[in-house]
C-alpha cells in the first residue's frame, strides 16, 4: 500500500516538476545580455533574414516606443536599440501576451515569438506572444 502510494507521489511530482519546466520559454536568440553593438549587429541580421527568424523566439533589451494610428486607432509598441556610438538606431514591434505595456522611453527586456505580419500592403516584423521580463 505504502509503494503505490509513493509511486502515485512521485508520479504526480514528476508531472508538477514537467509542467513547471515546460511553461518557462527559453530564447533562440538572447540579444539582451550583449552590448550594445553586438545587439544592434544581432536585431539588423534578424531584419536581413526574415524566413530564417520566423517563429523563433527573441529576447531583446532596449528603450521601449510606441506610435498612435490614428487611422485605425490602434497603438503600437516597440522596443528600440541603440548601437555603440548612439548614432543609429534599430527596433521591433512587440503585442504582449496580457499585462499593462510599458511607458515610452521606459527601459524594457522583452520575449516574443519573431513573426511577419501584413499592415494595408506593407509588412512589418513584431515579437509576438511577448512578455516583459
Amino acid at each position: 500500500m505504502l509503494r503505490k502510494f509513493l509511486c502515485a507521489l512521485i508520479f504526480v511530482m514528476m508531472l508538477t516538476v514537467s509542467g513547471s519546466f515546460a511553461a518557462k520559454r527559453k530564447p533562440d536568440l538572447d540579444l539582451s545580455k550583449m552590448n550594445g553593438v553586438m545587439a544592434y549587429s544581432g536585431l539588423f541580421n534578424v531584419m536581413c533574414n526574415l524566413p530564417a527568424y520566423e517563429g523563433k523566439i527573441i529576447k531583446v533589451k532596449g528603450f521601449c516606443d510606441s506610435v498612435h494610428d490614428d487611422e485605425t486607432g490602434k497603438d503600437y509598441y516597440g522596443v528600440v536599440l541603440m548601437d555603440g556610438s548612439m548614432c543609429c538606431s534599430i527596433g521591433v514591434d512587440f503585442v504582449l501576451k496580457s499585462g499593462k505595456y510599458p511607458k515610452t522611453g521606459e527601459l524594457i527586456t522583452v520575449m516574443g515569438r519573431f513573426e511577419q505580419y501584413k499592415h494595408g500592403e506593407d509588412t512589418f516584423c513584431r515579437l509576438s506572444d511577448a512578455e516583459l521580463m
